[in-house]
């Protein structure tokens, strides 16, 4: 039945059937031939035309994660790119290019800066370093933007200063500071100054901080002849929350550059403006500010005239501390954090750390002083500062100096409440016995 069904077909339309087979035949001789061009116009070099496909981008957390096939039989690099609009073949130049990996790998993980929506392409480079950019939607460029779910942290989006270098510009007038970064995209910090740049208190006291723009890797400094000078380049992010690392050779100069002395500067040991004498005159207020009136005697403000408590008033105070509950035994002996207890691997913890287990347990309190608040001079997060201010309010109650310390322990107490308020009982009872 098949069969006669199929010699009916045949017979009743020839014409149709001589046609479908010429088709047919065609078909079989033209689409290897389309498969052959559609590989090669992915993989033959100077066309051009070669290109990824299937890319697509996904956010990981504060991250975007690109995947894609590889062009069949390239060997080379895929170079990745990030823009905020779509990317074409006549915006890539403009776009950032955030990375490349070998061909063979197929994925990419980007940071982005922010929370923006963003577009992404991966372009071709052979091994003779000949660039492939054409951009086709749906293969090697995204069409649709795409945003990370949270924000990286500052640690993670931060440059890495690398290979810093001093030297006298050609004129030997002057210095130039160069360096790269691995992040052109970041604002960066330059400082410099007469002493070696070590730690984090040493940048506080340097001569100069100037901002640098980003993917700035050089800067012309006019410096003072005769004196050394040392240079240290941060990530002004990462410098913004404290974080402040410092690695000779890498973002800190390992020695001083000098620009010298010569006949037509100026000798730094005769200054060439005296210095003035006499301090600044002290503020007067003779006249009214809003009528311009000259003001009487009697009319300038004073402080108030101290006066005795009302009769009535001191037997209510009197009964309410008579009421009051006894008072608490004073803190004796330095207050150690728990956290504090174990050791700190590394970073400002561990800096404090060591304050707190070198002159603050041995007694030194001067030099405890002294370094938490160059500890606390730079910018810190609001629990590593209570951190702080709780030792630093102990310091300045064995000091006997009662109302600083409590104020550094109302400073501490929003992350250290039970640790504090003995302290601050304490210092409200010392004020309060100096009072009566």
């Amino acid at each position: 039945m098949r069969h006669s069904l199929a010699l009916a077909r045949r017979f009743a339309f020839p014409t149709a059937y001589r046609y479908a087979r010429r088709i047919a035949f065609l078909a079989v001789l033209i689409l290897p031939i389309v498969s052959v061009s559609a590989q090669q116009t992915q993989t033959a070099p100077g066309t051009g035309a070669a290109f990824v496909s299937r890319l697509a981008a996904q956010p990981v957390g504060f991250q975007i994660k690109l995947t894609w096939l590889d062009a069949p039989g390239f060997t080379g690099a895929c170079i990745i790119y990030r823009g905020t609009e779509e990317l074409t073949t006549q915006s890539l130049p403009k776009a950032l290019r955030v990375g490349s990996v070998p061909t063979g790998v197929g994925y990419f993980v980007d940071t982005p800066p922010d929370r923006s929506d963003y577009f992404y392409a991966v372009a071709l480079q052979d091994a003779a370093g000949t660039a492939y950019s054409l951009l086709v939607p749906f293969r090697n460029k995204t069409s649709i933007p795409v945003a990370v779910q949270t924000t990286a942290p500052e640690e993670t989006l931060a440059a890495s200063i690398d290979k810093i270098k001093a030297s006298l510009t050609g004129a030997g007038d002057s210095i130039q500071v160069s360096f790269t970064t691995s992040n052109p995209t970041r604002d960066l910090l330059l400082f410099w100054g007469p002493a070696p740049l070590t730690t984090p208190e040493d940048l506080l006291r340097s001569t100069t901080t100037t901002p640098l723009d980003p993917g700035s890797t050089r800067y012309v400094v006019a410096a003072l002849p005769g004196v050394d000078y040392w240079f240290a380049v941060l990530d002004a992010g990462l410098y913004k929350i404290g974080k402040t690392p410092l690695v000779k050779g890498a973002n800190v100069t390992s020695a001083p550059v000098q620009v010298p002395v010569t006949a037509g500067h100026l000798s730094l040991s005769q200054p060439s403006i005296p210095r003035r004498a006499l301090p600044l005159p002290s503020l007067s207020l003779t006249r009214d500010v809003e009528s311009n009136q000259l003001l009487a005697d009697d009319s300038v403000p004073t402080f108030p005239v101290e006066k005795a408590i009302d009769p009535t008033t001191e037997k209510a105070i009197a009964g309410l501390r008579s009421a009051a509950p006894g008072t608490r035994p004073l803190p004796r002996g330095p207050s150690v954090l728990h956290v504090d207890t174990t050791p700190s691997p590394s970073g400002e913890v561990a800096r404090l750390l060591d304050i707190v287990q070198g002159p603050f347990l041995g007694g030194d309190m001067a030099t405890t002083e002294r370094r938490i608040s160059d500890f606390l001079s730079l910018p810190r997060s609001p629990e590593l500062e209570a951190h702080a201010r709780f030792y630093l309010g102990q310091v300045y109650f064995v000091a006997g100096r009662t109302r600083d310390a409590l104020l550094e322990f109302l400073e501490a107490d929003e992350f250290y409440y039970q640790e504090t308020e003995p302290w601050v009982d304490a210092c409200f009872e010392i004020l309060e016995r100096a009072d009566r």
